[in-house]
């Protein structure tokens, strides 16, 4: 894959550039978060899929719980600062999940108990936390930078599924979608410059597929309604749910 050190090295070499590509991927990951947490609140329904979700709440508290690595080992500002930067996103995911649990029960499970489907959720958590973990040992991704592009991109095709499902708008933003193009552009702007593997045919195939996939996503979004047909969502106003 990559050699971790060298990696860290390259870094070093074009620290200006790479730190640039790093904020900008920062800031477009908050701005995704934060759209996601508001339209929640504000349509009554979940908005960041269940398995989306949990897959970046796995990823990153992976990386936090990896302290000792990046800080004494590595001892790098690279490795530092996504260290801190994780600690806050591993804080949004866990409501985001709670946002799945709130908002989710009707629409996903309504025969289920309240409490029943809760423990799905914890469940279904573990259980791609146990995927999660033989995937990441298996890639050999000592820095995480493959995860980091997978995840950037992953909730993409369940925003689709959504969409399919609801046969509306509720819960889709045109903004995350773009948000989702912008980290993984700004992380292959930092890891082209590290390793050749994010300048390969493979790698430039995957990013330019979702590049694409989320502009189809914003595509089928304008062509739905705000909510499915025969349905009507409210605000805590009692006004009709605005459109995302």
């Amino acid at each position: 894959m990559y050699d971790a050190h060298a990696a860290l090295l390259a870094i070093d070499q074009h620290t200006f550039t790479i730190m640039a590509c790093l904020l900008s991927t920062a800031f477009f990951v908050f701005v995704y978060f934060f759209i996601a947490f508001a339209m929640a609140r504000k349509q009554q329904v979940y908005v960041v899929p269940f398995i989306g979700s949990a897959v970046f709440l796995w990823h990153d508290f992976s990386f936090v719980l990896m302290y000792d690595k990046w800080f004494h080992f590595y001892n790098h500002w690279w490795v530092k600062m996504w260290w801190f930067a994780l600690c806050a996103t591993v804080v949004l995911e866990v409501v985001m999940l709670y946002q799945v649990y709130r908002y989710g029960h009707k629409e996903l499970w309504p025969n289920l108990s309240k409490r029943a489907f809760g423990m799905l959720i914890v469940l279904g958590t573990i259980g791609i936390g146990l995927l999660w973990a033989l995937v990441k040992v298996s890639l050999g991704d000592e820095l995480f930078f493959i995860t980091f592009a997978i995840t950037a991109s992953f909730s993409v095709p369940f925003h689709t599924a959504v969409m399919s499902r609801r046969q509306s708008r509720a819960g889709q933003s045109v903004v995350m979608e773009l948000s989702t193009i912008a980290m993984l552009w700004s992380l292959t702007g930092a890891f082209a410059q590290i390793d050749a593997f994010f300048r390969s045919p493979v790698y430039l195939a995957y990013v330019a597929t979702f590049t694409l996939w989320p502009l189809a996503n914003i595509w089928l979004m304008r062509r739905l309604p705000p909510v499915a047909a025969g349905s009507v969502t409210r605000t805590s106003g009692g006004r009709a749910m605005a459109t995302a």
